[in-house]
Order: C-alpha cells, then sequence, then structure tokens
C-alpha cells in the first residue's frame, strides 16, 4: 500500500521542531541531535543506518562586542571561522582601508573596510531555461540580483592580508543602502573559507557608519570576539538504502544536508524523510541511496559537502551501481522575506531549481503543478552551481536540484520563513519527479550537459564589462581569488561505519 506524503498542516509541525535544533551550525550539540534525530527517523522504518564521521577543527562563538571610545557598536554578526580573542578583546586605533590602500605595516591597529553587495548580472550565476507553462511569469524577473552570501564571499576582507600585515582585528562594514542592518543581522557569512586567525565582525547601517566616521579620525576601538577552537571534532553524514527490485544496480542519489542557521537553510531533511517513507513502502525499480550531508557550512569554494560523501563511496554511483541520475532537495518553502507578524501575506520566493539536462528539464516540467507559483529553471554558467547538486553536476550525474537563495538564507536566528503549504506541494512535485527518473530508461536519462565553451565565453565578457563598470571591485576580488587557486580542506579526516562493523578510513 502506498504511502501518503505529510500533509501542509504535518510539515508545519516538522518546521516547528526543526527550530528547536536551532542553530545547527557544524557538529554544534544541535546539529548532533538533529542528525541523531534523522537516525532514529530512518531506522523506525527499518532501514540499515550508515554513519561517516568527519572530523574537523570546530570554531564556536562566545562572546561577540565591539566598543570604540568605550561606546558600544551593535555588531551585525561575527565573521565565521576568523579568529579569536583574549576575553579583554583587543584594542588598538582604527585605520580605513579603501580600494586605493594597498596593505602594509598595520601593527596594533583595527582595520575598517567597506564592503559592497552590488546587483550581480544573473546570466554570470546561471543560465535561465524558462519555467513551466503552468508557474508565475517570470518576465519581470530581475536580470540583476545582490546578495550578502555571494558579496560576503567574493568581495569580502582580504584577512589573510589584514593578517600578514600585522593587524590586531578587522570590522567589515556592507556599504550603506547596498545592505541594511535589518539584513545583515546574524548573516553567517561567509562560510567558504577555512580558519583565519584575525578576529572580523560585520557591521551595518548607521552602526556602519559610525565606525566608518571613528575610523577616519583614527578612534581606538576594543573588539571583542570570546570563541574556541575544538581540534578534531566530530560531525556524522547519515544515509541509508533503499533496494531497486528492477535494477538494484542502478542508482539515484537523493541528497540534502543538515547543517544551517535557520527553518529554510536547512529544511531538506524534512522533504527527503517524506520521500523515504513512500518509496521504502512502494518498491522503486533503481536503488535510491537517500543521503544526508554534513559539512555544507564547512564546504570550500567548489567543493560542497556531498564531494565528501561521492568520494568515500564510489561503488554506490561509479561503477558496477552506476549513479543515473540525482535529485537534491534544499530550502524548501522559502518566503521571500520571514513571516509579518500581523499575519499580513508574504510572497514565495522565486524557486530557483537546478535541471542539468534536457531530460531533468522535461521531467520537471511534467512533473509541475499550478499552485507552485514562481520557478526559474536553470542550469550552471561559467561552472557556477550552487548548492549541493554541484558535485553531481561535476560527475556528470543528471540531476534535478532545488536550491532557492532567499536574501536571508544564512541568518541564524529563528524567525518564521517557511511556507508550508508550499513545501507540500514542492515535496509532491520532487515525489512526482523521483518516481519518473525511476521510470525512465537509463539510456533516456543521459549525463549531465556541461557548459559549452560558448557559454563560457559569454559568461567571461559579460563578467569583464561587470567589472569595467564597477571597477573599485577589483579591490575586493583579492581573497575570493587567492581562495579560488588554493585546495581548502576545512573537513580533515573521514571515517565510515556500518552497523556492527569496524570503521574504516578513507
Amino acid at each position: 500500500m502506498a504511502t501518503e506524503l505529510s500533509c501542509s498542516k504535518q510539515l508545519a509541525t516538522k518546521v516547528e521542531e526543526l527550530r528547536g535544533f536551532h542553530p545547527r551550525e557544524t557538529g554544534n550539540n544541535n546539529h548532533a541531535r538533529f542528525v541523531k534525530y534523522i537516525a532514529k527517523q530512518l531506522e523506525g522504518l527499518g532501514l540499515v543506518v550508515n554513519t561517516d564521521t568527519l572530523r574537523f577543527n570546530r570554531w564556536e562563538l562566545g562572546c561577540c562586542k565591539l566598543t570604540v571610545q568605550g561606546s558600544g557598536v551593535d555588531v551585525a554578526s561575527a565573521y565565521p571561522y576568523s579568529g579569536g580573542t583574549p576575553s579583554t578583546g583587543v584594542t588598538g586605533p582604527l585605520q580605513l582601508f579603501s580600494w586605493w590602500h594597498r596593505w602594509k605595516d598595520n601593527t596594533g591597529k583595527i582595520a575598517v573596510i567597506k564592503v559592497p553587495n552590488p546587483s550581480v548580472p544573473i546570466s554570470l550565476l546561471l543560465d535561465d531555461v524558462g519555467h513551466p507553462a503552468n508557474a508565475s511569469d517570470l518576465r519581470n524577473f530581475p536580470r540583476t540580483y545582490p546578495h550578502p552570501v555571494l558579496s560576503a564571499t567574493v568581495f569580502g576582507p582580504d584577512l589573510a592580508a589584514a593578517k600578514a600585515a600585522r593587524t590586531i582585528g578587522v570590522v567589515a562594514v556592507w556599504k550603506e543602502k547596498q545592505l541594511t542592518a535589518a539584513q545583515a543581522n546574524a548573516q553567517y557569512v561567509p562560510f567558504t573559507f577555512p580558519y583565519q586567525d584575525i578576529p572580523a565582525v560585520w557591521v551595518a547601517g548607521k552602526e556602519g557608519k559610525q565606525i566608518l566616521d571613528s575610523a577616519r579620525r583614527r578612534e581606538s576601538a576594543t573588539l571583542t570576539l570570546d570563541a574556541t577552537v575544538s581540534r578534531e571534532a566530530p560531525t556524522h553524514t547519515v544515509w541509508a538504502v533503499v533496494k531497486g527490485e528492477v535494477h538494484p544496480d542502478e542508482t539515484i542519489l537523493v541528497v540534502t544536508h543538515t547543517d544551517g542557521g535557520n527553518d529554510v537553510e536547512e529544511n531538506g531533511a524534512i522533504g527527503v524523510l517524506d520521500l523515504v517513507r513512500k518509496f521504502a513502502s512502494e518498491r522503486p525499480k533503481r536503488t535510491l541511496v537517500f543521503v544526508f550531508v554534513t559539512g555544507h557550512l564547512r564546504s570550500a569554494i567548489g567543493n560542497q559537502a556531498t564531494t565528501e560523501w561521492l568520494n568515500a563511496h564510489p561503488e554506490r554511483w561509479s561503477g558496477k551501481k552506476k549513479a543515473v541520475a540525482g535529485l537534491v532537495i534544499e530550502h524548501l518553502g522559502a518566503l521571500e522575506t520571514q513571516r509579518r507578524s500581523d499575519g499580513g501575506q508574504v510572497e514565495p520566493a522565486v524557486q530557483l531549481i537546478y535541471a542539468t539536462n534536457s531530460k531533468m528539464q522535461d521531467t520537471l516540467r511534467n512533473s509541475w503543478t499550478e499552485k507552485m507559483g514562481k520557478v526559474l529553471i536553470a542550469r550552471p554558467a561559467w561552472h557556477v552551481h550552487f548548492g549541493e547538486g554541484e558535485p553531481l553536476y561535476k560527475r556528470g550525474i543528471p540531476t534535478i536540484a532545488l536550491a532557492s537563495v532567499p536574501k536571508y538564507l544564512l541568518a541564524t536566528n529563528v524567525d518564521d520563513h517557511v511556507d508550508s503549504e508550499l513545501m507540500y506541494e514542492q515535496i509532491g512535485v520532487l515525489a512526482c519527479a523521483l518516481r519518473a527518473l525511476d521510470d525512465t530508461p537509463k539510456e533516456q536519462l543521459g549525463r549531465a550537459e556541461l557548459v559549452s565553451c560558448t557559454s563560457k565565453l559569454r559568461s567571461f565578457v559579460q563578467f569583464l564589462l561587470f567589472i569595467a563598470l564597477n571597477p573599485t571591485l577589483v579591490f575586493h576580488l583579492s581573497a575570493f581569488v587567492k581562495a579560488a587557486r588554493r585546495e581548502d580542506k576545512t573537513l580533515l579526516t573521514f571515517e565510515s561505519t556500518r552497523p556492527g562493523e569496524p570503521k574504516r578510513n578513507s
């Protein structure tokens, strides 16, 4: 007998339970509790739960404070994995750095740096291939988009250069009018860099203007980041397998991640667990591998958390047990902004869904419902693929990947961002798509279509034009360029365990 998916009221209850695990920074106690909760749910369905233990140097913030001339300044957020200070903080004169400055001896000073949040052309980030005929019309969808995650990563302060110049701390100020204090509040950005060993914070709005004025006067400030680093701290990926009845050696990977700061980032586990319940009772034709990865908030540039699982388990997707398709679920039911306290209407966010070849696009369109609203079906552009679908794309596995990106996505708060009705519709569409992928002959599924040389050239020209129109951004690119050149390894060691088996290192 077929198992029904959770209704919208049940999903709303599950989202509320998820908020009880807030925040789930990689490897912290709340995150560990949530992973155990998922494992228990899988065990309750009679499945064997496999556990991969990854160890890394975990940074955890205690106190975060900034004062100037003895007066407190509201900090929007700490820069994750930036560094730490003694409990008394570090004190020194503020030194303003702008695009025309070069890093030099800055001993004993606290650097203040403006960080832009520019509207970046969408065509630089993805290739729009349309939307379902019965979805909302997106002809008015903006062609450029500012996002704090992107800006903090690509245009954020160069902490390595600051440390080399003997700076004792960094205050990054979001440019006025490009990101409000409310939008900047509690943003866990950027999350793709390794430990930097220099304390840094973000400031926005009128507090940012105050800091800039104080830096021009070279006033004294005290920065406190009372943070700890736990060496080789554990964090866990759990995964389970539902064996196929007809083609057991062909696999479909269903992936989400479990670390996140709010009820959108990441709630994909709710949807994946619903699919586990449904398909475990319906005897799929192919083997379904349900993977709940850890480490998304410690993934390096171009190296998402799913990469670790793929590298450790080639027997589940390469060779004899070939992965013929993938389904990646992130950020379900995302609203454009947090739900209003007065009960007023809030629009759903545009649903960004990657479909990495024409068959995936057709499958998605054929699974769509009229209630799903605004959606943008995309392919990666210039090798940029947001979310945990990226590792599957790079390995040629054709994939449908939901990864909407509202501006609050990395804000670590417990506000209500989720529309449970939309969440219900999305899970239903993804279940329909998974059924279609399971039924489609392997030769029709094809492979992920890589970016063509023409598309790469077009994106490169667009990038040059964007920089030509915004020349000061060149100064802000230094940290990102350095990080992109090196191979960051934030997740240090890996152990895979099945119940009753000894640990094995990979």
